[in-house]
């Protein structure tokens, strides 16, 4: 006794001493709540008080506030809207109209759940949150009273938790536990007490993960002839190598275990955690690298086929799952998937292995992946998570440098199968780093690197912008004749037309084999694709067209309009006018309502400067959805000009600014008879042409041009000149002979204006 009051003693000046730090606040997102939790010094007081906006969680003896900055890192708003702090205090305000549950986990954890609720709250007045824990199963756990009757259809009603003291206001914190001796005579209320720690325990027990259910108890006949929880369990526990197979029947529903039935291995296993909240699993469930059969493959696949089932054509379920890991060390993803299946609860049970066997049969998991939930766990498990995703997003959390260490410790024969799936799917999630790093393990080897690893590379150049080394690349493979050729062929097509380059027409010839080939392939549709655009490129546009109108007669209507809109964008480019002219009115009269934007415009640009103003305007009134961008603009109204329509052409260009806009504007203002603001313009410009013309347009031409100027400055010195009309005799033959030379001067004049009567115009 007395040394249970030193021990006593000594937690409550523990307790009474201040944290001295920070408390760290964390979360974690669940399905139906989100939870928060106070990483507190061990022996800890505290209190909680809430109401129907939030809930406020008081520390004793702590002056030193809390970290939340990483509390929304793991969590959204839907139940916890905001979290604030002050030095002693931490305030949860509700997103919706939740409770909280607030409990403590261990020594060292107080823990905020907060969950939607339906109890009413009557004028926002505090409601007082118990510390009672959720259990679990469907019913609440329920203790037979002293005298009552053993008939299972008579169970008690479940247990009430006490009355609070509501003047207070506050539900004291159970940590840390005091030790009290019973001063009751009636030894029924010594039974209530020891009824309420005891489910107190227990419910912390089933939170944590220790108290689990037992999903075997449908088994069990007479389960109700027998208590919920056998007293038995409550003894000192046996060693953990030795287990008593009856324990399973006796517990009923529930499965106690303690610290003592779980590794330290397995405990650093189970702490570890996805971004989300998922808890990761085991890494031993997907290391493949340690399932080789003891003696070689075709000896341990035959010993195991032999044993998969009993001698009453029963499935051994053990063998079933050691001969699946077989098939997949040796990369058999096909058959291990057939082994797994042939049980629906085999298969439920090993969901990674289910997963393993998709990836290395069709490159991915599929939409209902398990794996894909532990994409960014630090073991081996994210290889398998990354793998089992079809399109990684750039969104995602992963942790890339977990997948690389686990794909190093595989064997080389995956390795080579594995690698190039690793660093397409990192390279697509913007990784490029790790992607290279991924194919970076098969280069040391002395083993080349594969096809699909060389048409990765080849993508990770062309991402960091080395097209020739990429070209280079992708011209090995393609004359490789592998399985990535044709994939190979396209890509390089692909970089011939993004840098706008002419293709030769036997790379054509070769994309339509490859097409022809493969028109019942995946990858068919796309090899059809690029044999068009690979005749547009080499200028065989008839037979662009052709192959197109043939080729995807029954295609998709979206992919067969982005094709065509391509091709148009080439023929638009690239075809001499004849040609144009062809397919551009053919294209006009069947896809231009369909056409993208980008192949619009480029249609309607080449029609433009060929004169064709009146066939832009309608392929442009076929597509009242165009983007007013400022190359659309400047576009109409140059139609606009070319249709003589300055002031609609005005209205186009509106306030844009640069070379071309003020160019067109010039035009407009010339073309609309106002030449003194287009000779300004002009001047802007440095259009001395122009400036010239508007200027002799102009009704103050005299003022606007200069007598220095070509042709026109003669006509401007002759206009300005002043004759002598003195009727004097003395000088009149000098007078005379000035108005001779000065007619002769405008005789020139004139002659020279109608020598430039291509320079004035119709003026």
């Amino acid at each position: 006794m007395r040394g249970i009051f030193a021990t006593f003693c000594l937690t409550m000046a523990l307790t009474g001493m201040a944290s001295g730090a920070e408390i760290n606040v964390r979360s974690g997102a669940h399905p139906t709540f989100a939870r928060i939790v106070l990483d507190v010094p061990e022996g800890t007081n505290w209190t909680v008080q809430q109401g129907a906006s939030g809930a406020r969680v008081t520390i004793d003896n702590h002056a030193d506030g809390f970290d939340i900055s990483n509390v929304f890192d793991r969590i959204d708003q839907t139940y916890v809207e905001a979290v604030e702090a002050d030095a002693t205090t931490l305030d949860v305000k509700f997103g919706c109209r939740c409770l909280a549950q607030v409990y403590p986990s261990g020594p060292n954890m107080i823990v905020v759940d907060v969950a939607e609720t339906d109890q009413p709250f009557q004028d926002d007045q505090p409601v007082i949150s118990t510390t009672a824990l959720q259990f679990v199963g469907d019913q609440q756990l329920q203790f037979s009273q002293p005298g009552a009757i053993s008939d299972p259809t008579d169970l008690p009603a479940p247990m009430a938790v006490p009355e609070l003291d509501l003047a207070r206001n506050v539900t004291p914190s159970p940590l840390p536990a005091q030790i009290i001796e019973p001063q009751y005579e009636d030894q029924s209320d010594s039974l209530n007490m020891a009824q309420q720690k005891l489910a107190e325990h227990i419910g912390l027990a089933a939170t944590t993960g220790i108290l689990r259910a037992n999903r075997q108890w449908e088994s069990i006949p007479d389960r109700l002839q027998r208590p919920q929880i056998d007293t038995r369990v409550f003894d000192v526990p046996a060693p953990a190598e030795t287990v008593d197979p009856s324990n399973e029947l006796l517990n009923g529903n529930l499965r106690i275990s303690t610290s003592r039935d779980v590794s330290d291995a397995a405990m650093n296993t189970l702490a570890t955690s996805t971004s989300s909240g998922a808890r990761c699993i085991d890494p031993s469930e997907v290391q493949v690298q340690n399932w080789e059969g003891p003696a070689g493959f075709a000896a341990s696949i035959a010993a195991l086929r032999r044993e998969l089932f009993s001698e009453f054509d029963t499935l051994e379920a053990m063998t079933a799952v050691e001969l699946a890991r077989t098939y997949l060390h040796y990369g058999f993803g096909a058959e291990a998937q057939q082994v797994l299946l042939m049980s629906p609860k085999l298969a439920s049970e090993n969901r990674a292995l289910v997963d393993i066997a998709r990836i290395m049969e069709f490159g991915f998991s599929g939409q209902d992946s398990y794996l894909a939930n532990f994409v960014d766990c630090d073991s081996d498990v994210a290889l398998w998570a990354i793998l089992s995703i079809e399109n990684l997003q750039p969104t995602a959390t992963i942790d890339s440098s977990a997948a690389i260490r686990a794909l190093s410790g595989l064997p080389i024969h995956l390795r080579h199968f594995l690698a190039p799936n690793l660093s397409k799917k990192l390279l697509v999630y913007g990784d490029q780093d790790a992607a290279a790093a991924a194919l970076r393990g098969l280069e040391r080897t002395s083993e080349p690197l594969p096809s699909a690893g060389e048409l990765v590379k080849a993508d990770i150049e062309l991402a960091t912008g080395d097209v020739e080394a990429a070209r280079t690349r992708l011209e090995g493979i393609v004359a490789s004749n592998d399985q990535q050729s044709a994939e190979a062929l396209i890509r390089y097509v692909d970089t011939h037309l993004e840098a706008e380059q002419d293709i030769e027409e036997d790379i054509a010839t070769l994309v339509e084999a490859y097409a022809i080939e493969m028109r019942n392939d995946p990858l068919g549709e796309e090899l059809q694709r690029t044999h068009v655009l690979a005749l547009a490129k080499s200028g065989q546009f008839d037979a662009a067209f052709h192959a197109m109108t043939d080729g995807h007669a029954n295609s998709d209507v979206q992919v067969t309009d982005t094709l065509f809109s391509s091709a148009t964008v080439l023929l638009a480019r690239n075809a001499d006018d004849a040609t144009f002219l062809e397919h551009a009115f053919a294209a006009m009269t069947a896809r231009s309502d369909r056409m993208s934007v980008r192949a619009l415009m480029h249609l309607a640009a080449r029609l433009t400067r060929l004169g064709f103003y009146t066939e832009a305007e309608e392929l442009f009134s076929t597509r009242p959805d165009m983007p007013a961008t400022k190359e659309y603009r400047v576009l109409r109204a140059t139609v606009s000009l070319g249709l003589e329509k300055p002031r609609e052409a005005m209205a186009f260009l509106g306030r844009l600014d640069g070379e071309e806009p003020d160019r067109l504007r010039a035009r407009a203002r010339e073309m609309s008879g106002d030449y003194e603001v287009a000779h300004e313009l002009y001047g802007t410009l440095g259009d001395d042409d122009g400036q010239r013309q508007t200027a002799w347009l102009s009704e103050d031409w005299q003022r606007l041009l200069e007598t220095n100027e070509p042709v026109l400055g003669a006509a401007v010195d002759v206009a300005s000149s002043n004759l002598d009309l003195s009727t004097d005799v003395e000088g009149m033959l000098g007078r005379t002979q000035d108005a001779l030379e000065e007619s002769g001067q405008a005789r020139d004049a004139i002659q020279q204006l109608l020598q430039v009567n291509d320079f004035l115009g119709e003026n």
